[in-house]
């Protein structure tokens, strides 16, 4: 259904595709895998008509292929769900569902009854949950990845490209995504599927394409490969990463006595001590998320005890967290982590500038000693960028994220809150942002991250914690753990004890 063969594009002086090659079949699920910055969104980009390749040949059906722009590509039968959501917020799903593309009318009127009726009937055959009357502004993100896969399966794909799609979604949202990608295969589409989670690509794809530098360096069925061999070959190398057993713990850095992030939500009580790294496990509507930023100050409705190193601090108020040594990174880096349009230096320096004065008491900030701080704040955290005044959106998902936890390394900051931290990053990524981690909790700090993988939760945590309807129903050190008990308490009934453990 689809060749690309010896596919080239550069920018300036930078290679981003190199005689890239690619071949999909009808029929069955692609797996496109690099790490970030390996070339796989400027391949995409070319296949979408965003961007035009310098050199090489694309065919589609056995015909060439050479869209002038993304309408070119639709009209072609491509249908592509981005990564990073493009969405309206103040839209519904189904208004949104109808961007760019023609919708019902009636005496020249917008026909809104047919166009509801009509996403209803998409979501409906697929078997998703959404509500589609509410603006996208108010959803999760996980809810907003289900509009936009639903707003690309509206009309009959030859070829659909899916980027990440699973990326925010819960375990059981992801399993139903993937039953509907292999449906669209058995049905003769043509599926690229780009995903991190190499479990998952083992699950639901057939075939495989590894991009490195730019080129291809690997392709055919995974059924003759392992889970080594593709890290090996997107990695150049045999690249692992075990988790080092942390056994001591000191004083309590967080502690949370009668908490609550809102009036239904039931109290809690938690506890994470220097050198632990804590995890925090729960499908979406849980409360883990807004837990976590609860306890970085965000939520006015928050109400009980907090406690940073015996410290007492109000319910809500985030300079007093900052001030207290808390850092905090959200999950959506896009919207609410990174300023996309400012450059590397401003998005590094923006919640420590205070420490880059020209005079201790002016606010005026000396831009060389930012400079030379930021940079080793990257160097330290292998952060690959061009220039500090490049815009941030130009580095890779990954650069972007270790830009976001790197920041905060900073003497002054002990508490470390993520928030899905390996979320849409490579393999090599989310080894060196746990490294990250265990190395603040080696000196001293503590880690409690919120995390959809288990796998992760498994190789990172040194405790785990489980949330269900907002109460905390497991929490046990990793060794006492089975990937069963945490889905058991994933579950967990609401008006049931919760299941606790201490050894």
């Amino acid at each position: 259904m689809l060749e690309i063969e010896e596919l080239r594009k550069r920018f300036g002086g930078v290679t981003a595709l190199d005689s890239a090659r690619m071949r999909v079949a009808a029929g069955r699920v692609h797996a496109l895998l690099g790490e970030n910055g390996a070339g796989k969104s400027t391949l995409l980009k070319c296949l979408s008509g965003v961007d035009r390749p310098d050199g090489g040949t694309m065919r589609i059906g056995g015909y060439a292929y050479a869209p002038a722009d993304p309408h070119a590509a639709e009209d072609a039968g491509l249908r592509f769900v981005h990564q990073e959501l493009n969405l309206v917020p103040s839209f519904t799903a189904y208004e949104n569902a109808f961007v760019g593309r023609r919708y019902p009318r009636r005496l020249g009127l917008v026909g809104w009854r047919e166009m509801r009726a009509r996403f209803a009937e998409v979501r409906d055959r697929h078997g998703m949950e959404l509500d589609i009357d509410v603006p996208v502004g108010r959803l999760s993100t996980a809810k907003c990845q289900i509009v936009g896969i639903l707003r690309a399966l509206m009309d009959e794909a030859r070829v659909l490209v899916l980027d990440e799609p699973t990326a925010s979604l819960s375990e059981g949202e992801a399993k139903t995504l993937r039953k509907i990608v292999r449906g669209l295969a058995d049905h003769g589409c043509a599926v690229i599927f780009v995903s991190h989670r190499l479990d998952e690509v083992f699950a639901v794809a057939d075939d495989y394409t590894v991009l490195r530098n730019g080129r291809t360096v690997g392709e055919g069925s995974l059924s003759d490969e392992t889970r080594d061999q593709i890290i090996a070959l997107m990695a150049g190398e045999e690249f692992k990463h075990e988790r080092a057993a942390l056994t001591r713990t000191g004083a309590p850095l967080l502690k949370l006595s009668g908490f609550t992030p809102a009036y239904f939500r039931p109290p809690l009580d938690l506890t994470v001590n220097a050198g632990e790294i804590v995890g925090l496990y729960g499908v979406i509507g849980s409360g883990r998320s807004s837990l976590l930023a609860s306890i970085w100050g965000a939520n006015s409705l928050a109400r009980g005890e907090i406690r940073i190193k015996e410290r007492a601090l109000p319910a809500a108020g985030i300079a007093e967290r900052i001030a207290a040594g808390v850092a905090y990174v959200p999950e959506d880096r896009r919207n609410r982590g990174l300023v996309m349009h400012h450059s590397v230096l401003d998005n590094a320096v923006l919640p420590r500038l205070s420490l880059y004065r020209a005079a201790s008491k002016l606010p005026v900030p000396s831009w060389r000693a930012a400079r030379r701080g930021i940079r080793r704040l990257l160097a330290d955290g292998n952060v690959k960028y061009g220039k500090l005044s490049d815009r941030v959106s130009t580095l890779s998902g990954g650069n972007q994220q270790k830009v976001m936890i790197g920041r905060w390394f900073t003497d002054e900051a002990w508490l470390f809150l993520l928030d899905e931290p390996t979320r849409g990053v490579d393999v090599r990524s989310k080894a060196e942002i746990h490294s990250m981690c265990l190395r603040l909790a080696e000196d001293g700090g503590a880690v409690l991250f919120v995390t959809s993988d288990i796998e992760e939760l498994l190789m990172l945590a040194g405790r785990v914690l489980v949330m269900a309807h907002g109460r905390i129903t497991l929490d046990a050190p990793n060794h006492a753990v089975t990937r069963q008990s945490i889905l058991d308490a994933t579950f967990h009934a609401p008006d049931r004890d919760p299941i606790r453990k201490t050894g």
